[in-house]
């Protein structure tokens, strides 16, 4: 069995909004999660939930998405589950998305797991991001056999690998966090793709006009935790990898 951990900073109603749809997906998915954590990161919304596998842990001090999902993991770790599987609060699970996920934990060598993601919006934005793999992963290569990293909207660790690697809370927003852990777990484990575990996640783009600041805004925040990655994997960091898009999804021989 596997539990789910969604970190969050709700801004705005459409924050609260979208949280409400991932539960929903929650919900709906074909095999259950054996616990649900949304840990709110002190955000300035008032908002209520109550689905009833969820528990909400609410801090009184933000410290950003890392401290956030450590704060979850002690508390599923002491329950012994076998996997965590992490999202983001602006995504929309497939129905099927847990069961592939856990599946493929518990089925193979590998000590953590991506999943395939996918643009929400129908924009000229969402669509470079699906070319792009903006969230989608990066494959190692030459062998495209293991990801080089995988972001934390899309993700899931066995037990003993969560065990051993939390996250940094050096990052204090949701940038560069997902790369540092993926890139000192592979120090040990290696990260497996599964492409049949697919989510959507929703940028928030109203049209390729009005979202332009917004888009540009996103990879500020991202080039922005470079440093803090870099002090700590000056040689991972040269290894050779490939953005994952729906043309490469597939491993070659496996």
């Amino acid at each position: 069995m596997s539990v789910l951990i969604i970190p969050c900073y709700l801004k705005d109603r459409w924050d609260v909004e979208s949280l409400h749809r991932l539960l929903n997906s929650v919900k709906g998915q074909s095999m259950e999660f054996e616990k649900v954590y949304v840990v709110d990161d002190a955000s300035p919304m008032e908002y209520s939930l109550s689905h009833s596998l969820v528990e909400h842990i609410r801090l009184t001090e933000n410290g950003g998405p890392a401290k956030a999902r450590n704060v979850a993991i002690e508390r599923a770790l002491s329950l012994k589950v076998s996997n965590i599987l992490f999202t983001d609060h602006d995504c929309i699970l497939d129905v099927d998305w847990n069961r592939h996920m856990t599946r493929f934990l518990n089925e193979t060598d590998f000590g953590a797991v991506g999943g395939m993601t996918y643009s929400w919006g129908k924009t000229l934005l969402d669509y470079y991001h699906n070319v792009n793999g903006t969230l989608a992963g990066k494959w190692l290569l030459p062998g495209k056999k293991e990801l080089w990293y995988m972001p934390s909207l899309n993700f899931g660790m066995k037990r003993t690998v969560a065990e051993q690697f939390p996250f940094d809370e050096r990052f204090p927003t949701a940038a560069g966090e997902d790369v540092d852990v993926c890139l000192r777990l592979r120090s040990k484990y290696k990260i497996g793709f599964c492409p049949e575990a697919r989510l959507w996640h929703d940028y928030g783009y109203k049209n390729s006009i009005s979202g332009l600041l917004k888009f540009i805004r996103l990879f500020k925040k991202y080039k922005s935790s470079s440093a803090t990655v870099y002090e700590g994997h000056t040689v991972l960091m040269w290894d050779s990898s490939e953005s994952i898009y729906q043309g490469n999804m597939y491993e070659s021989d496996l």
